[in-house]
This record gives C-alpha cells, sequence and structure tokens, in this order.
C-alpha cells in the first residue's frame, strides 16, 4: 500500500512539473508584431488552376455536386500561394447562372490566411470565359495578419474553359479591414 501512494506522488510531481513547464513555454513565445492593414483595402491578384481531378456526383433530383481543389499564386499588397477547395451545388446540365463556394487558404513568407467567398458563377452559351462575382470573409490569421481576422473578401474573376471544362481562375480579391 505504502509503494502505490510513493508511486501516486511520483506521479503527481512529474505531472505538476510538467504542467508548469508548458506553461512557462507558452508565456516565453516572442511576440509577433503585426502588419497594419488599417488603411486603405489589401487588394491581391491571384491565378489558379486544377490541382487534381474534379469530383462530379450526380443527385437523384437532377441536380449535381462539383468539387475541385486548386492552386496558384498572389501577389499585389503581399506575395504567396493559393490553395483552394472550390463547391458547386448545381442543376443538370448546370444553367449559365449557378452559386459557387470557394474556400481557400493563402500562405506567404510572413504567415498565413484562410477564408471563404461565395456568389455566382455565370458562364454565357458558347462562351470560353465565367465571371465570378462573390463575398466572403477571412476565418482564421497568423499573428502578422492580425487585422484581417474576420475581413470581408470580395472577388471578381474570370473561369477559363476549355472543350467544356474549366483550366483556372484569375481576378482580383480585395480584403477591406474591420
Amino acid at each position: 500500500m505504502e509503494n502505490r501512494q510513493v508511486v501516486f506522488r511520483i506521479v503527481v510531481v512529474v505531472l505538476m512539473t510538467m504542467g508548469l513547464g508548458s506553461a512557462a513555454l507558452a508565456q516565453d513565445a516572442a511576440p509577433v508584431e503585426p502588419l497594419d492593414f488599417s488603411g486603405e483595402p489589401v487588394v491581391l491578384e491571384f491565378s489558379s488552376g486544377a490541382a487534381g481531378p474534379p469530383t462530379v456526383e450526380p443527385l437523384t433530383d437532377g441536380r449535381m455536386t462539383f468539387r475541385i481543389q486548386a492552386a496558384g499564386e498572389v501577389s499585389g499588397a503581399f506575395a504567396g500561394s493559393i490553395s483552394a477547395l472550390v463547391s458547386e451545388v448545381t442543376a443538370m446540365p448546370s444553367p449559365p447562372l449557378h452559386p459557387v463556394t470557394v474556400m481557400f487558404t493563402i500562405e506567404t513568407e510572413d504567415g498565413t490566411l484562410e477564408g471563404f467567398y461565395a456568389g455566382s458563377l455565370y458562364l454565357a452559351e458558347g462562351s470560353d470565359q465565367a465571371a465570378i462575382h462573390a463575398s466572403g470573409m477571412i476565418l482564421s490569421v497568423s499573428g502578422v495578419y492580425a487585422d484581417l481576422y474576420l475581413a470581408d473578401v470580395f472577388v471578381s474573376s474570370t473561369v477559363q474553359f476549355v472543350d467544356g471544362r474549366s483550366v483556372g481562375e484569375s481576378g482580383t480579391m480585395t480584403i477591406t479591414g474591420r
């Protein structure tokens, strides 16, 4: 019985020491200086292409789901890479105007922003370009981009089509701080 008490006390002391050490490490992290985005809107130019094959699932009610991953580059107020998950639910065949949602991550040398935009995609009959007009929000940031947390996102872009299949999106993303 005494051995159990001794072992229990040792375990308690070890756990307390580990907990205090972890708290000390968390407090010792160097503060990050956020970039100042309080003035003008942040304007980014982006271009992305498919990063894999699309997933198309026909639904029993005559609609379909469409998802594709995309990757590319972003430039402007800062430069880096963009990755995105594009998602649509639309009638089959797709009407010229239908909804689209994009969840994106922008990675730069300084940090990361994650967010979404949702809006409409319009592909005129016989055209090889579709227009996207959408809005959304920044949902997650690393420290340097703290001023852009929950900022509004506005996107105006063009999707290029070859033989009826999208091959990439390029456009402007405007981020306005809160």
